[in-house]
């Protein structure tokens, strides 16, 4: 009985995500940055990771709606990030209107970045639609069109006093690839386009940066003095390296990137004084036993940036 009792709820959901909209043209957005005050004088930004919601009704998406619930209500954070994957499910746009509700109701301000499995069933477009035009926590935007760019490449600054104190870059890093060679591996990658988008602005900025993404650079391969958990057999990387760790380390700017993707990661390495980070496995129905979580980046007074993970058990201790 209660197995039919999901299917039909499954089915009901199912049923309410295949209501689309009819626009299913990508409007893109203007090219300016969110402009944030940080709460204190400490920037604290929440990182979760590959939510991988499937049905919203069962008990690891409850459990994993919990998981980020107690984690951002363990302390003050000026922003929560998730890099990717936030669903694999035929239901993905209907998870998607809920997901969005649930994170309003946390009060604090919020964004996200595409992963690789959320065209598995719909298009971007098909997402774009359900985002409401009067979300007061979300801060999301398409980006401008850029050459095989994807969509979601944007930025965010944080302001102390009123002055720039600190940039976010976020990255479409797109999903697999139809034709790859066995050297590159099956993912795509940042592409020229938004390489020089990030080196546009870069060069521009008079404050130092962290970027958010979902596929991890070629950078992440082969860690040497990593701190934290590699039990994947491998770092599932992009494609191919187009040149934005290359750009980031020139331009001096960029301190951390931080991705998702890979489950059994969780570690950070320091790549010629740039903090490669996966952030810490969230959802409860992906793979992988490392005990869910998120990671804390913090840029403190100075400018300094440290970065830990934080493990829900910690938080209910």
């Amino acid at each position: 009985m209660r197995k039919l009792t999901i299917f039909i709820l499954m089915l009901f959901v199912i049923t309410l995500a295949s209501c689309q909209a009819t626009d299913r043209e990508i409007v893109y957005s203007d090219d300016a940055p969110f402009v944030l005050e940080m709460a204190s004088d400490t920037l604290k930004i929440l990182q979760f990771t590959d939510l991988h919601l499937t049905y919203g009704i069962d008990a690891n998406d409850r459990k994993t709606l919990q998981c980020i619930e107690t984690l951002v209500k363990s302390d003050t954070f000026d922003l929560v990030v998730i890099t990717g994957d936030l669903w694999l499910s035929i239901a993905g746009t209907g998870l998607f209107s809920r997901f969005i509700r649930f994170m309003e109701s946390l009060e604090t301000p919020w964004t996200f970045v595409f992963g690789n499995h959320e065209t598995d069933h719909y298009d971007y477009v098909d997402y774009l639609n359900r985002i409401p035009d009067d979300t007061e926590y979300l801060l999301f935007k398409v980006g401008p069109e850029l050459e095989e760019g994807g969509v979601g490449n944007f930025r965010i600054t944080f302001t102390k006093a009123g002055l720039p104190f600190y940039d976010l870059f976020f990255f479409d890093s797109h999903t697999e690839r139809a034709e790859y060679t066995e050297a590159e591996g099956e993912y795509d990658y940042i592409h020229a386009s938004q390489v020089a988008w990030y080196e546009g602005h870069a060069t521009m900025d008079t404050v130092d940066s962290v970027a958010f993404m979902h596929i991890p650079l070629r950078q992440f391969i082969d860690p040497v003095d990593y701190v934290g958990t590699f039990n994947e057999d491998k770092v599932y990387a992009q494609g191919v390296d187009t040149g934005l760790f290359t750009a980031m380390v020139a331009i001096d700017k960029t301190k951390g990137v931080f991705v998702g993707h890979d489950h059994l990661n969780d570690f950070y390495v320091m790549v010629e004084g740039i903090c490669l980070a996966y952030g810490r496995i969230t959802g409860y129905n992906a793979y992988g036993n490392l005990e869910r979580g998120g990671r804390i980046v913090e840029i403190d007074a100075s400018g300094v940036m440290s970065t830990s993970v934080l493990l829900e058990s910690e938080v209910q201790e």
